[in-house]
């Protein structure tokens, strides 16, 4: 498995990265032996641990079996009602619905149907239409999940996934949106490294210090677009007059149009308000 995932960290795009690990997906039976592999140590050794990463969001446990950046694969358990608890109600996330950027795969490893939530961005970014699914066991289902997402629906009794996620690089934004109506709510920047740096420029900005303006200018070059503009953005709040050539800049020569027509856009507003009524 381990040089599975390796290959498929070594393919040219998230598409052919997954489809190397699809065969994982077809038959699974070598998540037996992996088992076996596993709860070992526990027979020797009761209190022992795993070496596996393990990680919790709310009533999702998460298991990375194997890691080879930026292709990982993982077992997901999502708890049941018993496991969850009558107090539990339904968490803050259920009203919305992220889309995480990353080329992801799945297969249902429970013995039963499951239920869950289908939904898709529109063209445009502004919204995302969601219908209700069934996931039947053994089904594989793969998702570009800058415009695709899933969730499974609340269920009796746990449900064991199996999933591959191949991050992009830049990482995209990560989208969210209201449910049901599907309104768009925000985004965040999913390059956690870039999102304290946007934090802190956000700081600089608020304390006024403009002698930082040289080091916002060298980070207008970052690869992905939303990183730029949140730089000019900044820039052109702590000091206008040093982010506007760059600005005139971007406006014609971004390699991403929506940079370019924000760009534009801040432009035009200027010679609007500059000429005399």
């Amino acid at each position: 498995m381990q040089e599975a995932v390796a290959h498929s960290a070594a393919a040219d795009d998230p598409g052919e990265a997954i489809a190397r690990l699809t065969p994982l997906f077809i038959d699974t039976g070598w998540l037996a032996d992996l088992a076996d592999e596993m709860i070992a140590p526990l027979r020797a050794d009761p209190s022992a641990g795993i070496g596996q990463q393990t990680s919790r969001n709310g009533p999702v446990l998460s298991l990375t079996l194997a890691s080879a950046p930026p292709a990982r694969i993982m077992l997901t358990l999502i708890e049941g009602e018993a496991e969850r608890g009558d107090d539990a109600g339904a968490p803050p996330s259920a009203q919305s619905i992220g889309f995480s950027g990353a080329q992801a795969l799945y297969r249902l490893l429970s013995p039963v149907p499951t239920q869950a939530l289908f939904a898709a961005v529109t063209a445009d970014h502004r919204r995302c239409r969601s219908r209700a699914i069934t996931l039947r066991p053994g089904q594989r289902l793969a998702l570009d999940e800058r415009r695709q997402s899933l969730r499974i629906l609340p269920q009796a009794r746990p449900i064991l996934l199996l999933r591959a996620r191949i991050e992009r690089t830049p990482p995209p934004p990560v989208r969210r949106y209201a449910l049901p109506d599907g309104a768009f709510i925000g985004a965040v920047q999913a390059d956690e490294g870039f999102a304290r740096s946007a934090m802190l420029l956000t700081v600089l900005r608020e304390l006024g210090a403009s002698a930082a303006a040289p080091e916002m200018v060298g980070l207008l070059d970052r690869p992905a677009p939303s990183e730029r503009w949140t730089v000019m953005r900044e820039l052109l709040a702590l000091d206008a007059a040093t982010a506007w050539p760059h600005l005139q800049v971007m406006a014609t020569h971004d390699p991403d149009a929506g940079v370019r027509g924000a760009a534009q856009a801040v432009l035009a507003k200027q010679e609007t308000l500059s000429c005399p009524a």
